[in-house]
C-alpha cells in the first residue's frame, strides 16, 4: 500500500479523492431523492385518477371504494379484531385471547398483569407481563398461536425457567413481556 501511494502523484491522489467524494455525493442524494420520488409518482397517479373520475363519477365512487378497502385492510392488520374498543377492552380482549390460546395448547396461564405503556408517537403502548407454565412444544406452540391470532402483539422479552428435574420434557416456566399498540385520537 505504500509503494503504490509513493507511485501516485500527489495530483492523481486528489482527482481520486474528489472522484470518490463524487460518488459519495451522487449515492446520497439518490437514496434521499428516489423514495421522495416514488411518493410524488404515487401522489401524481392519485391525482390523475381523480381528475379523469371528475367526468367519470362511477370511476370515482370505485376508486374511493378500493381506497376505503384498502385502509380498512391495514386497520385490521394493525389492530385485528380489537379495532373499534376502547383502550381498557383492549386490555380485556387480549387477555381473553391468551387465555383461549392456552387452553388450546395445553399451557397454564399463571397471570397476566396489564402494565402502562409510553406513548410512541402517535400510539399508545399496552404492555403485559405474562407467566406461563408448560412443557417445551407446548410454549412454542402457544407463541405460534399468539402470532397467528395476536400478530399485532409483540413480544419484548421473553425467559425461561426449568421447574422440574425432568430431563427428556421439563416444565418450563415462561416470563413474557408482550406489547400490544393502539393509536391514539388527537
Amino acid at each position: 500500500m505504500q509503494e503504490m501511494l509513493q507511485k501516485i502523484s500527489l495530483r492523481e491522489l486528489r482527482l481520486m479523492l474528489a472522484g470518490l467524494g463524487a460518488v459519495l455525493v451522487v449515492a446520497l442524494a439518490v437514496s434521499l431523492l428516489v423514495p421522495e420520488i416514488k411518493k410524488l409518482v404515487a401522489a401524481q397517479k392519485n391525482v390523475d385518477v381523480l381528475r379523469a373520475a371528475s367526468q367519470d363519477t362511477a370511476e370515482l365512487e370505485q376508486h374511493m371504494q378500493d381506497q376505503s378497502r384498502q385502509i380498512e385492510d391495514l386497520r385490521f392488520r394493525l389492530y385485528g379484531d380489537m379495532a373499534d374498543l376502547p383502550l381498557k377492552q383492549v386490555e380485556a380482549y387480549i387477555i381473553g385471547r391468551l387465555q383461549e390460546i392456552s387452553w388450546g395448547t395445553q399451557v397454564d396461564l399463571v397471570s397476566v398483569e396489564p402494565v402502562a405503556g409510553e406513548r410512541v408517537q402517535i400510539f399508545q403502548e399496552m404492555l403485559f407481563n405474562v407467566e406461563l407454565v408448560g412443557r417445551y412444544d407446548d410454549l412454542y406452540r402457544w407463541l405460534w398461536d399468539v402470532r397467528n391470532e395476536l400478530g399485532y402483539v409483540v413480544i419484548k422479552e421473553y425467559g425461561l425457567t426449568r421447574q422440574d428435574n425432568d430431563d427428556d420434557d421439563p416444565l418450563l416456566l415462561a416470563n413474557l413481556s408482550l406489547a400490544s399498540y393502539k393509536a391514539v385520537q388527537r
